[in-house]
């Protein structure tokens, strides 16, 4: 009687499925270019990378958040920007007024021109908006995702309304636009940014 075994060939087997697996390892390496794709290649360092991915995106979400509140902040400002010429126009026209070589109708052509500016300046804070939210009516709310800032901005004019003999009245009108922002990490904070107020104008 005779007893056939085939052990040198399981030995061959088992070492050709190790020689396999240790290559598909490589292969998953090199296609994707990480040293650890697995819990079983390195768990504690997988563990660690898992940690700084889920970090590095947070980050990656800030820096698109502070970029849209750049765009957002440049829009306000051009609109600013445009509100300042047009209080520097009215200041000018008032002085303008104040010359005593003006007739009646100089002045009611000046007075309406005034006018038509302060509708304009009403016009801007009314209707200038990103992302379809008014930026400076008053009404908008801020979302900071940011570590500690402090920002704050603040922008004033007066003008004096003339009447049609060239005098000064006696009320003013006060232009204040200001803008504070003391955000915290994590913390959502609403006030009243790009406010505009003016009376007797």
């Amino acid at each position: 009687m005779r007893v056939y075994h085939n052990i040198p060939a399981l030995f061959t087997y088992n070492a050709l499925n190790s020689t396999n697996e240790a290559l598909q390892k490589s292969i998953n390496k090199l296609s994707t270019g990480l040293r650890i794709n697995t819990a079983a290649d390195d768990a504690a360092g997988l563990a660690i990378s898992e940690k700084m991915r889920a970090q590095i995106r947070g980050l990656d979400m800030a820096v698109r958040n502070a970029q849209d509140g750049i765009s957002m902040i440049q829009t306000a400002e051009g609109a600013l920007n445009e509100t300042h010429s047009i209080i520097q126009r009215m200041r000018e026209l008032a002085v303008q007024a104040a010359n005593d070589t003006l007739t009646a109708n100089d002045r009611q052509v000046i007075q309406l021109e005034i006018d038509q500016l302060k509708e304009e300046v009403d016009r801007i804070a009314s209707t200038t908006q990103f992302n379809k939210k008014k930026l400076l009516d008053g009404t908008a709310s801020v979302l900071w995702s940011a570590d500690k800032l402090e920002t704050k901005a603040f922008v004033r004019g007066s003008l004096r309304q003339v009447d049609q003999f060239g005098q000064k009245a006696a009320a003013e009108g006060n232009f204040k636009i200001a803008i504070n922002a003391t955000p915290g990490q994590g913390q959502i904070q609403k006030s009243d940014v790009f406010k505009i107020k003016h009376e007797n104008v």
